[in-house]
């Protein structure tokens, strides 16, 4: 009879070490919101935890980091939040422009996400491997919501739903850097407005009100 091997079960550490980052996370994304991210220390964030600050920077070596950890966490909730994961998520550009709206420069998280994107410029780093993988998502997001609005004659079908996704993020990302201090700029119309006209939305509100004339006679 063969002797019954000992299996060695290596989930518990692995599954402790994703615990103790996601706290730490969540401790970055606290202090973020309560003294902004450009004054976070890494001090801060293990008084906080209540973690040794070697444990801290042995899961994150860096500042930049625990930022990238904190804008993370942060876009996990938001997509929960908006159930960006529904099938049948609808994009409206209305209310697109809302959202745009409501990103004030002065808001803790939005100035999170610009500083994660301006780290991103160094390649090699982990903000540039997180907003490539948080790009790639958006693309996917925005892309099947245009497919949406194609399948509901709010879209012209022959535009690319991935390149338009991909112009409507470099659109949000542009007006932000241009207009986001510009009291007089509506960046969010500009914004529902750019992506109407890409989507070819006029065209087929026009191709319907022809085909209804039509029907008429």
């Amino acid at each position: 009879m063969a002797r019954a091997e000992t299996v060695t079960q290596k989930r518990g550490p692995y599954a402790r070490t994703l615990v103790r980052r996601r706290h730490i996370a969540a401790v970055v994304l606290q202090l973020v919101d309560e003294v902004g991210p450009e004054s976070l220390t890494t001090s801060q964030v293990a008084e906080r935890s209540n973690t040794p600050e070697t444990t801290v920077l042995y899961h994150f070596p860096t500042r930049d980091d625990l930022l990238v950890a904190a804008l993370e966490l942060a876009d996990e909730q938001g997509a929960a939040a908006g159930h960006v994961d529904d099938p049948e998520l609808r994009l409206d550009p209305d209310e697109l422009a809302r959202q745009y709206r409501a990103g004030s420069p002065d808001d803790p998280r939005f100035r999170l996400a610009g500083l994660v994107r301006g780290l991103a410029a160094t390649p090699g780093t982990s903000a540039a491997d997180y907003v490539g993988r948080r790009t790639t998502r958006q693309v996917e997001i925005f892309a099947r919501m245009f497919d949406q609005r194609k399948h509901d004659g709010l879209a012209h079908p022959d535009v690319d739903s991935v390149d338009l996704a991909r112009q409507t993020i470099a659109l949000w990302e542009g007006l932000v850097t241009v207009f986001a201090n510009d009291p007089e700029a509506d960046g969010g119309k500009l914004l529902a407005d750019a992506v109407r006209r890409l989507s070819g939305e006029s065209w087929m509100t026009l191709q319907r009100a022809i085909g209804s004339a039509e029907s008429e006679f």
